[in-house]
Parts: C-alpha cells; sequence; structure tokens
C-alpha cells in the first residue's frame, strides 16, 4: 500500500518521528490495522480542523506526521471504533408512573452491547446487529445508561451509545413516555415537560434495577454480563438534566456525562453531586450559560468540554435545523466521542488506554477544555 503524504517530507523526519513514537500511549494500541483502516485513519489526519480530533493517536492536540506513523503501527484515536463489534436489543420493561397513581410507564428500551469482532457497522440505525450474541468470555461489563432529549428517542444519539458499546460497556436507552417524538403534538408542552421532570430519575433507576436483575438470573441473555459496581449515567439536553439529576440521586452512578444540560432549575441538586462530571456543550447553544453554571457548582473532578460553532441538536445523529456558520455533524461527533470515551472509559471502566486525551494540552483546535 502506498501513503501519499504531501504536506510532509517524510524522509526528513523519520527518524523524529520514530523518536516520538516512543512517548505514544501503547494502550491504545489495536491489533495490526487492515489497509481500510489505515486509508480512513491517515485521511482523518489531512482532513484539517475536525482531524485533529480524529487522526491525533498520540493525544497532542493535533494530527501530524507522527500520528501517520502511529496508525501505520496499530494506534487509535477514541473517535474510531473499539475492538467489538455491537449487537443491539430491544427489551420492554413497565413500572408505574410516579405522577399518576397506576398508570404503567412502558418503556421499550434499547441496549447496545459488545458482539464478536465484525459485527455491527456502529453507524447508522440502529447501530449494531439486533439479537446479535454477546463476544466471547465477555462478564462484568460497565453499564451506561442515557437519557434522550425532550421530545427525542432511545436511538437520537446512535453515533456515541453504539461507539461506546464497541469498547466493551452495555448501554441502555429507555424511553421517557409523555416526552418522546411519539407523541411530538404534546411532548414539548409545560405539562409533559413537568410530568417527565418528576418521572425521569424514576425511569433511569427502574431500568438499572431490571437489568441487574437480569444480570443475576441464570436464564437471561445478559446473566453475570454487568458488573454492578461500574454505573454510569449519560444523557443529552433534558436527557442532560437527567443525567446530573440521577448523579445526585442514585448512590449506584460513578460517573456522569451531561450533554448540554439544562441546569438553571437543579442548582442544589447539581452542587450536591460528589462523583466525576463532564458537561459537553457548543457555542452555538442557549444552554452554554447552563453548563458553565453546572461546572462551577461540581465538584472535583468535573470536566467541561466547549465545542465551537456547534448547536444544540449536533450532540443527536440529526439536525435538519443546523445550517451556515455551524460545524458539520461529522466534526461535531468527532469533537464529542474524543473527549467522552476516555472520560467513560477511565471513570466507569477503570480503563486508562486514552487518558492522555483528558489531559488540558491534548485539546484540539476548535475547542475549549477545562478540568480540575
Amino acid at each position: 500500500m502506498v501513503v501519499r503524504m504531501s504536506h510532509f517530507r517524510v524522509s526528513a523526519l523519520a527518524w523524529r518521528i520514530i523518536l516520538c513514537l516512543c512517548a505514544m500511549p501503547l494502550e491504545s494500541r489495536a491489533t495490526v490495522p487492515s489497509a481500510a483502516d489505515v486509508t480512513r485513519d491517515i485521511g482523518m489526519v489531512f482532513a484539517g480542523g475536525p482531524g485533529a480530533a480524529g487522526g491525533d493517536v498520540n493525544a497532542d492536540g493535533s494530527a501530524g506526521a507522527a500520528d501517520v506513523v502511529g496508525v501505520l503501527l496499530g494506534l487509535r484515536s477514541p473517535t474510531q471504533p473499539g475492538p467489538y463489534g455491537v449487537g443491539v436489543q430491544r427489551i420492554t420493561f413497565t413500572k408505574q408512573s410516579v405522577t399518576v397513581p397506576g398508570q404503567p410507564r412502558v418503556l421499550l428500551t434499547d441496549i447496545w452491547y459488545p458482539g464478536p469482532p465484525g459485527t455491527g457497522p456502529t453507524a447508522g440505525h440502529p447501530g449494531g446487529k439486533l439479537n446479535a450474541p454477546l463476544a466471547d468470555g465477555v462478564h462484568d461489563l460497565p453499564l451506561v445508561m442515557f437519557s434522550h432529549g425532550s421530545c427525542a428517542f432511545p436511538e437520537q444519539s446512535v453515533f456515541f451509545t453504539a461507539l461506546l458499546a464497541s469498547y466493551g460497556f452495555v448501554v441502555a436507552a429507555p424511553p421517557h413516555p409523555g416526552n418522546t417524538i411519539s407523541e411530538y403534538a404534546t411532548c414539548g408542552t409545560p405539562a409533559a415537560e413537568t410530568d417527565s421532570f418528576a418521572n425521569r430519575p424514576a425511569d433511569i433507576s427502574f431500568v438499572i434495577d431490571a437489568l441487574l436483575g437480569m444480570n443475576a438470573d441464570p436464564s437471561s441473555f445478559f446473566f453475570t454480563t454487568i458488573d454492578p459496581s461500574r454505573i454510569g449515567m449519560s444523557g443529552h439536553s433534558y436527557g442532560g438534566l437527567t443525567t446530573l439529576r440521577v448523579s445526585a440521586l442514585d448512590a449506584r452512578v460513578i460517573a456522569g456525562l451531561a450533554m448540554a444540560p439544562v441546569a438553571r432549575s437543579i442548582e442544589d441538586e447539581i452542587a450536591s453531586i460528589r462523583i466525576p462530571t463532564m458537561l459537553q456543550v457548543g457555542t452555538l447553544d442557549d444552554l452554554q450559560a447552563d453548563s458553565e453554571l453546572a461546572f462551577s457548582l461540581l465538584h472535583t473532578p468535573r470536566y467541561l468540554l466547549e465545542i465551537d460553532h456547534m448547536p444544540h441538536l449536533l450532540f443527536s445523529d440529526f439536525c435538519p435545523a443546523c445550517g451556515a456558520g455551524s460545524i458539520s455533524a461529522d466534526a461535531a461527533h468527532l469533537y464529542i466521542l474524543r473527549h467522552a470515551i476516555p472520560f467513560l472509559l477511565h471513570w466507569v471502566a477503570d480503563d486508562h488506554r486514552f487518558d492522555a486525551f483528558l489531559s488540558l494540552p491534548a485539546a484540539p483546535p476548535g475547542v475549549r477544555f477545562m478540568t480540575d
């Protein structure tokens, strides 16, 4: 295979690049990459702009010649799929409403999980192969819950949920009845959002209960698959608010990732959070100030990622209103994943392969990253 690198004179840089490789994180090295993988990854290096998020495998905040050699040696960025394929199941759990006694809430929950290599793909819906087998030998996996936005749906952010499963997570996303896209005529009314505010944390905790019950059931597909001591929480918009509330209320959750959360109405709950928390938001988002407020209230360790020229809906797979002045969905997703995957691997999975990407010097152009 011939790799064309018009931006670099490799002969002049060869020895310096080899020396740079000595400092690269070996934990991020995968098996020998295929020609297709190398072509794709090196293309990211030369893409410019967001290419620094996708092609940077040595976590120095840029994508350059050293990263090309790193890709050839099998190093990976956290924006790329992990070592597993991805399977998907849809399981219905039913609980009682918090606000209307006796009213059932039917939670048809999407669950992504690691499947045999090659199962998938992770891109597009549903982000994996339906009812695929589990990968050989997996057990005691970390669990991450995902809460969708107001008037959205569980599969709104497959770019994130499926990729996370490829790194060995079980990822579960229930709907929040009354506040989903299938109820579009009423889902955004004050009454619906008030009802959802009361019910969402209970929806999440109930599904955690149900999954841990399946984990203990020898007849279940998920028997011994989940580690009850490694549970994370994530969500977007109203789901970001839900992430913060669950992080404050459910002691089983050990880390939270809130994407563009509403925060102004829950300041006391945010201040009570005592687990590692990452906030992500775009600079074209009306909720940027909410994320900054939440960051100021959180205890350490805390993280704030602000992505330039990014609107609210680019945390999902769909952004019909995005247009001139906005970064592309692909670029936004690279920045999101570049920080979300290392955060959840570190704090939920106790996996440190991408820790270098959480340091301040590693932040690429196009974002503002704060942590303490």
